[in-house]
């Protein structure tokens, strides 16, 4: 059982090609910065410890997710900008993104086209295709 609060932690589907291939991009990320940020598949973590933090395996299989130390839940382009934002303030890019609304708004857009055709994407790039992409 994963001791959820007790680091920053990024859930991303397990069944997903494009998913797992940015995780291990993130994990690499993650342990030159210390560690402090785990990264794990949604579906490695009980639903019951997911809820208290607000989320399920629903929302996660629809969105990456983030859960920081604190018990803050964020999803989709808001959980890539907070794992940005953890390990490269430096760059300003999150923080940038924020202070143009218009910026903001195309990466929820991109995101959400993104999230919405990973299926495809992961067959593109050859990676393995979601189960959700299989039913459609």
């Amino acid at each position: 059982m994963e001791a959820l609060g007790t680091y920053d932690i990024l859930l991303f589907d397990g069944d997903c090609g494009i998913c797992t291939k940015s995780a291990e991009i993130a994990a690499r990320i993650a342990a030159k910065r210390n560690g402090a940020y785990r990264v794990k598949p949604y579906q490695a973590i009980p639903e019951d410890d997911l809820r208290r933090f607000g989320t399920d395996y629903a929302k996660c299989s629809q969105k990456i997710h983030s859960i920081t130390r604190n018990g803050q839940t964020y999803a989709g382009a808001f959980s890539v900008n907070h794992f940005l934002w953890r390990h490269f303030p430096w760059t300003l890019i999150p923080l940038t993104i924020y202070l143009l609304p218009p910026l903001i708004l195309a990466e929820i857009g991109l995101y959400a086209v993104v999230a919405r055709n990973r299926h495809r994407i992961s067959r593109w790039f050859g990676l393995n295709s979601c189960a959700i992409g299989s039913h459609m």
